[in-house]
């Protein structure tokens, strides 16, 4: 859905130079003693930014005054008929041909792609992109190079603007082990229900969310149904953070079907939706031209390239590195989604090898079958009572003070009423294939209230 008020304003402001170049050209008697000057066109001419601020020639007189000289009469001229008509011509057109430049590239070309609307608040995240966030958000670029392609394709299947990649990098800078404090997951920060509705994988042994294809296919499904059910981009975006029932909650009680209008209630949607999407479209901006906006020199990630070959169930992704001798972080790196860094129990598993490697692995079939089953350790939640030590907690689940510690990243061994801590026990996968549940994990809840 197109922003029709955006679309009026930026036409407005291309064609504002030719009708204020077509009166100064007819002007006629007395000229002013001085019009612009060449260092003003200069500026003018040099002002990439000036569409993206909103202003072309529409600034505050304090503003004007580096383009235009101000005479004490009862007008201002754009130029002095007599000999500045062709410089006023050429500069005019070098203008006019940098903004149509900037709306090839940002306005939309069909109704499926998402508008660019420039105003405060995505300003505000550009500004924050060039300055405070240059390094999280040269990071988030570098990032972008290893996943981009791959989005990219499983979008334009979907028939979905390939600038959804872009949610990606919001959510969690491509980051596909990215997890928020909500226990939203992986590059899309799924939540579990949400995953688990769109066809991903969730258990004590696997996390799709944190596949980067498969993730990308249930967030491509996900923004698919959120786009039918809200006709615009920006209001999808706001329900992928916010929630989609939230989202037409706040469209039913204050009759706004428009993202923007909506936001400047702050009641209608949380202050972090009203925020996710200026942050997208500020991004989209700086991404189209990095250059411009002083990102150069990017590294940018180069894109995962593997085979896939089938392994056997319930082994170490370590001993199977070592069998096919390759290397074991690139195998790791490659499986992100096997959360104990092991295949799941139960039935052979397709995993993710580096290039040249699928045949290898056909060739030790053999060997790899008769690796060591691999036990996870387990895990149960517990919640800190008065009186616990992790000795006492360590003893009560057959663990040992040092896992607590290392599973926890406790520096030392002090621990707090109300505290939660996960508690690795030994588990032999034997139940594993007979019925697949989550994680088999127990909360144990405090009787005390917990310290302030």
């Amino acid at each position: 859905m197109i922003n029709f008020s955006s679309m009026f304003f930026r036409y407005y402001y291309l064609f504002l130079p030719i009708l204020l170049l077509t009166i100064s050209c007819a002007t006629t008697g007395k000229q002013a003693s001085q019009s612009i000057s060449d260092n003003a066109y200069s500026t003018l001419s040099n002002q990439s930014d000036s569409y993206y601020s909103g202003h072309v020639l529409g600034q505050s007189e304090a503003s004007a005054e580096q383009y235009f000289v101000r005479e004490d009469r009862t007008g201002y001229y754009l130029l002095d008929p007599d000999d500045q008509t062709w410089k006023a011509h050429y500069y005019f057109f070098r203008i006019r041909d940098h903004i149509y430049e900037d709306l090839v590239d940002q306005l939309p070309t069909t109704d499926q792609e998402i508008p660019i609307v420039l105003n405060d608040k995505v300003q505000k995240y550009i500004n924050f992109y060039q300055n405070r966030g240059r390094k999280t958000f040269t990071r988030w670029l570098e990032r972008s190079g290893k996943f981009i392609p791959m989005m990219t394709e499983i979008l334009k299947k979907k028939d979905l603007p390939s600038d959804l990649v872009y949610l990606s990098m919001i959510e969690s800078g491509f980051n596909v082990k990215a997890r928020s404090p909500m226990g939203a997951v992986g590059p899309w920060q799924f939540i579990r229900g949400t995953g688990r509705k769109y066809g991903l994988k969730i258990d004590g042994w696997v996390d799709e969310r944190m596949n980067p294809e498969k993730s990308t296919i249930a967030a491509a499904n996900y923004l698919s149904d959120l786009y039918e059910m809200f006709e615009s981009w920006e209001l999808a975006a706001a329900g992928y953070n916010a929630g989609e029932h939230r989202v037409q909650r706040a469209i039913d009680k204050y009759n706004h079907d428009d993202f923007w209008e909506m936001s400047r209630t702050r009641k209608a949607l949380p202050r972090e939706t009203r925020e996710y999407v200026p942050k997208i479209v500020a991004a989209l901006v700086v991404v189209k031209n990095p250059e411009k906006y002083g990102f150069t020199e990017i590294d940018y990630h180069k894109p995962q390239s593997y085979e896939v070959a089938i392994v056997p169930p319930q082994k170490s992704l370590k001993d199977i590195a070592r069998v096919i001798n390759t290397d074991y972080k690139s195998l790791r790196d490659l499986n992100p989604s096997l959360i104990r860094n092991a295949t799941p129990p139960g039935s052979d598993y397709l995993l993710k090898v580096p290039d040249g490697y699928g045949k290898v692995v056909s060739e030790k079939q053999t060997e790899l079958y008769a690796l060591k089953k691999y036990n996870a350790p387990m895990y149960v939640t517990y919640r800190v009572k008065r009186g616990d030590t992790l000795g006492g907690i360590a003893r009560k689940y057959r663990s040992s003070v040092s896992s607590i510690k290392r599973t926890n990243k406790l520096r030392g061994s002090l621990i707090r009423i109300g505290q939660k801590l996960r508690i690795p026990t030994k588990y032999t996968g034997s139940s594993y294939a007979s019925k697949s549940s989550s994680s088999k994990s127990s909360s144990y809840r405090a009787s005390s209230k917990p310290s302030p």
